[in-house]
């Protein structure tokens, strides 16, 4: 379809959705922004900022709400990967840690890294407290999976745990 301009209203029952056509085959993909039929505006993730082909993300803030405490010590972190499907309670494959003990954050204003690393997320928080993390890392683009993981040893069922994850990131 041509683009086309309007000098009136644009209505539709449905809602609006914005798209992308590859150059090079014609296939269209949703881009994650729309306005559905009560006229809510939907956005999936926040700071989509690309010009050239991406290649990696860039991790500005977690925060992890406890919705319901684990039961038990349970410690750990948030991690990206290439991989899909990885099984519970395995081992996450070639995993790039981007919340947790393992990361050295990045200082917005040094334009260094900090002399500190974050700390593990405690995901037997009591219920409604939260965790705040402004890492400031980067993961290859290809680690689009995101998994929770333990540090400690799971010794009972933690099923009753519950948390929730807003992940603000930018592609680039």
């Amino acid at each position: 379809m041509a683009n086309t301009t309007f000098s009136g209203s644009v209505r539709s029952k449905t809602g609006f959705k914005v798209i992308n056509e590859a150059a090079s085959t014609g296939a269209v993909t949703e881009t994650g922004f729309s306005v559905n039929s009560t006229g809510q505006l939907i956005s999936m993730g926040t700071r989509k900022i690309q010009s050239v082909t991406a290649t990696k993300f860039f991790i500005h803030r977690a925060l992890i709400g406890i919705t319901t405490a684990a039961g038990q010590t349970l410690v750990g972190g948030l991690s990206l990967s290439a991989t899909s499907g990885t099984s519970t309670n395995s081992a996450v494959s070639s995993g790039t840690e981007i919340v947790g003990a393992g990361v050295t954050s990045f200082h917005e204003q040094l334009s260094a890294t900090q002399s500190i690393t974050e700390i593990d997320v405690n995901l037997n928080d009591t219920a409604g407290n939260y965790h705040i993390f402004v890492p400031n890392v980067t993961a290859a683009i290809a680690s689009k999976y995101l998994y929770a993981f333990s540090t400690t040893a799971v010794n009972a069922d933690i099923t009753a745990g519950r948390f929730t994850v807003e992940l603000e990131y930018s592609v680039y």
